[in-house]
């Protein structure tokens, strides 16, 4: 759907004779510093936004536009170097014709990020074509002087992670495709993992004795590895997200956000008759105090601005929440209860000793008339939704691995089938909710005597367990959380990625996991409420059997209001 999932064998197997439109470059670009990160950013988002054939691509148009401060090198066999090359053996062309093309490409990337930020990468394995590549790479760096790097890909943290990767990547297709197998170590042509100058070194003698033109250039590829090590602790600046709060820029003449928020809660208590009452004055007061002191008016004014613009397109839900226990809230339409009423506490939402941002989970009968109001007011790229990642849990994926290695499913079954109840009431603290426990295998192993037994007889499952467990399995897109800012900011603080055509953030925020707030990016819940929409219907219905005519949304609403008060 859009979503690029790194492919080893797809990368490695370089299929120099498939149509060139299809094909997907690598290239691997690093920040300098912090206009660099800034760039690599944008690049990303654009990449998605604007690359061709539902992958993200970028162009040389792109990466001059945005190549200052970032750093280039040539990537692995999937790069466009190691294309040129192996086409141009594959056709028959000589090495001058070869070197010519190098040329014209190192131009270009020259052209886009200056010499000093680009370099030719060397790659050390099993695979005859990279040596191939490597032989041409060593022959245009004498010839260009573009100085010459050692990398490692690196699709798994450390060595023996390798079986985990492999059977990762098999998950996906149990049930699909029968006599699913692990290969064995030797038959790996890449070991990869990240690799310290030391390993790169004895990787590089291992194919020393098969390949004579790696003779004289001993030095040369020496240098290459202490060059990359340089390169990154010497010549790379530190450089560090903006963690600032981004949310829209909110300008009214002659008046600053919190005097626009407290003038709006001022005609709000008059429109409600509410001014002369000294309960709802002072605690309006107490909270726009609180709203102050912590620097939260533009979020609330955000709010304000995207109800009042979707009200005469959808019904809104009363309150869910601890948002219900506030009266700005309610002034502002962004909840229908009154909190006064029924002793609510603005405390329980918010306050000087909570320091972390509002967050407000509404109902809406169309939440895309929420989130379509948002982008009619600050644009389509200053409202991006936010992304869950679906995680391998503990007992599907012990039932996905069982499954693997054939273990009959009654016996697995009967372990798995008790084994949260049994280990919860053992391993939850007080303080940990049981909506948001999570079952883990150091917890079973602990407190379950039959799962205990069940990892000492298949070992293997066990290994696989734990190197696992909690990793992403897919990306969706959360029910109803979006970020809003200004795109500028958005896109220079975060990689935004797509999925299925769609933009959305590449971090999560969620009940186990919060990342965007973290970073700057405050999340708003925009959620759809069925039952608002069938109340919507019904009214409908019900207005035309008294007027025989199809009565507006406001005619609807109006009518729902009625009855509510």
């Amino acid at each position: 759907g859009g979503l690029v999932v790194e492919d080893e064998d797809e990368t490695k197997k370089i299929d120099v004779l498939k149509d060139e439109w299809k094909r997907r470059y690598h290239l691997v670009v690093t920040a300098r510093n912090q206009q660099g990160l800034k760039n690599l950013f944008t690049l990303v988002k654009k990449s998605y936004k604007y690359g061709f054939y539902r992958y993200p691509r970028i162009d040389f148009k792109m990466l001059r536009e945005h190549g200052e401060g970032l750093h280039v090198s040539t990537a692995c066999l999937g790069g466009i170097y190691s294309n040129r090359i192996l086409r141009g053996e594959v056709h028959g062309h000589s090495r001058e014709q070869i070197q010519g093309e190098l040329q014209n490409l190192t131009d270009q990337f020259v052209s886009c990020v200056g010499e000093d930020n680009f370099k030719l990468e060397l790659q050390f394995n099993k695979i005859g074509k990279q040596h191939t590549v490597n032989d041409y790479l060593i022959e245009h760096h004498k010839q260009t002087g573009i100085p010459l790097i050692c990398t490692a890909d690196s699709h798994y943290p450390t060595s023996d992670k390798w079986q985990a990767r492999e059977l990762y990547k098999k998950l996906g297709w149990l049930g699909k495709k029968d006599g699913l197998t692990l290969p064995e170590f030797e038959d790996l042509k890449c070991e990869l993992y990240p690799k310290n100058a030391s390993q790169m070194w004895d990787e590089f003698l291992d194919a020393y004795p098969t390949y004579d033109f790696y003779k004289g250039n001993e030095e040369l590829v020496r240098d290459a590895i202490n060059r990359t090590h340089d390169i990154v602790w010497n010549d790379f600046e530190d450089t560090w997200i903006d963690v600032s709060a981004k949310l829209p820029t909110i300008s009214v003449p002659d008046k600053t956000p919190f005097k626009h928020l407290s003038d709006l809660v001022k005609n709000a208590l008059v429109n409600e008759g509410l001014h002369t009452n000294k309960a709802y004055v002072d605690r309006a007061k107490y909270e726009l105090s609180d709203i102050k002191y912590l620097g939260h008016e533009a979020y609330f004014i955000t709010m304000y601005e995207i109800f009042k613009k979707a009200e005469t397109k959808t019904l809104f839900g009363a309150a869910r929440g601890s948002g219900g226990g506030s009266l700005v809230n309610y002034l502002l339409g962004i909840t229908q209860l009154d909190p006064i009423p029924y002793n609510l506490l603005w405390s329980r939402f918010l306050g000087r000793h909570r320091v972390s941002w509002p967050d407000i989970d509404t109902d809406a009968g169309d939440r895309d008339e929420l989130i379509n109001a948002a982008k009619e007011l600050y644009g389509d790229d200053a409202v991006i939704p936010v992304s869950n990642f679906n995680t391998l849990k503990l007992k599907s994926l012990v039932k996905d691995i069982a499954k693997f290695y054939q273990i009959d499913f009654g016996e697995v079954n009967t372990m798995t089938g008790p084994l949260q109840d049994e280990v919860m009431s053992q391993a939850r603290d007080d303080n940990t909710e049981k909506s948001v426990f999570v079952l883990k295998h150091e917890d079973c192993m602990k407190y379950s005597k039959k799962y205990r037994e069940f990892m000492e007889k298949y070992p293997k499952v066990k290994d696989h367990i734990e190197a696992l467990f909690m990793q992403n399995r897919s990306i969706g897109r959360h029910a109803g959380g979006v970020i809003i800012g200004p795109p500028d900011d958005l896109a220079r603080g975060m990689p935004i990625i797509g999925v299925r055509g769609e933009l959305q953030t590449p971090w999560t925020e969620g009940m186990n996991f919060r990342n965007l707030e973290d970073n700057g990016f405050i999340k708003f819940d925009f959620l759809g409420l069925t039952l608002l929409k069938d109340v919507e219907n019904c009214i409908r219905r019900i207005l035309e059997r008294d007027t025989g005519k199809e009565p507006t949304f406001l005619e609807i609403r109006d009518w729902f209001d009625a009855k509510l008060n």
